[in-house]
């Protein structure tokens, strides 16, 4: 019986920290604007690479917070005001390069003429755009605050990252192959060079937001 309710609170917990995680990844922010951006200016496989990234930037979240450094970091104002300034100026780089893209040709946009980044590039940028959000730190550990014991096995906490990371992997490849397909960007192409630099003005705003954010 008391392996039956272990094993019950288990899935119930994985349950809970899918929902939540997902809630997350959907919602507008930094990776969102990184992978439309990517998606809408790149082939499809830069865009999947950048999705690749940002799941694999999971992995440091959790690492950390199976550590307990989330509870150091947020608890100490000059590693917070690091990793805070460093993704405040990452964030504000990447708005700038998407408010200085410049028009396309309409052929361009339908045959994915422009210069393709390559996947390694495309990989790290996804990886830097998730790692170097504060705001990442902040909701790993309360997730895991939340939900984590201290008598939850360390291979379960493992889990719990694996499975963040599958849910932000299927999430932001679905939209970049979706928003990579052929028909998709035809019905969007007039609209594309806006919306780059609509994804350009959300980093920016995100980095000015990540700079301005206080230390609680």
């Amino acid at each position: 019986m008391l392996n039956y309710l272990a094993s019950d609170d288990i899935l119930f917990s994985f349950l809970i920290i899918g929902t939540l995680h997902f809630l997350a990844v959907i919602s507008p922010g930094p990776d969102f604007a990184m992978v439309v951006k990517t998606a809408l200016t790149q082939p499809r496989k830069p865009a999947v690479f950048t999705a690749l990234g940002i799941a694999l930037g999971i992995f440091v979240h959790v690492t950390y917070c199976i550590l307990g450094l989330a509870i150091i970091i947020t608890k100490s104002l000059l590693l917070f005001s690091i990793i805070k300034y460093c993704g405040a100026a990452y964030f504000i780089y990447l708005g700038i390069q998407g408010l200085r893209a410049k028009a396309p040709h309409t052929q361009q946009i339908h045959t994915g003429k422009t210069a393709p980044i390559k996947a390694p590039t495309a990989l790290k940028r996804g990886f830097l755009c998730n790692v170097l959000n504060p705001k990442a730190t902040l909701f790993f550990l309360g997730l895991f605050t939340l939900v984590v014991k201290p008598t939850t096995p360390l291979y379960i906490q493992a889990l719990y990252g694996v499975e963040m990371a599958a849910i932000t992997f299927i999430w932001f490849s679905s939209l970049a192959i979706i928003i990579t397909h052929n028909k998709v960007k035809a019905k969007i192409a007039h609209f594309q060079y806006f919306i780059t630099k609509l994804m350009g003005v959300l980093l920016l705003l995100f980095g000015v937001e990540l700079a301005l954010l206080e230390h609680k």
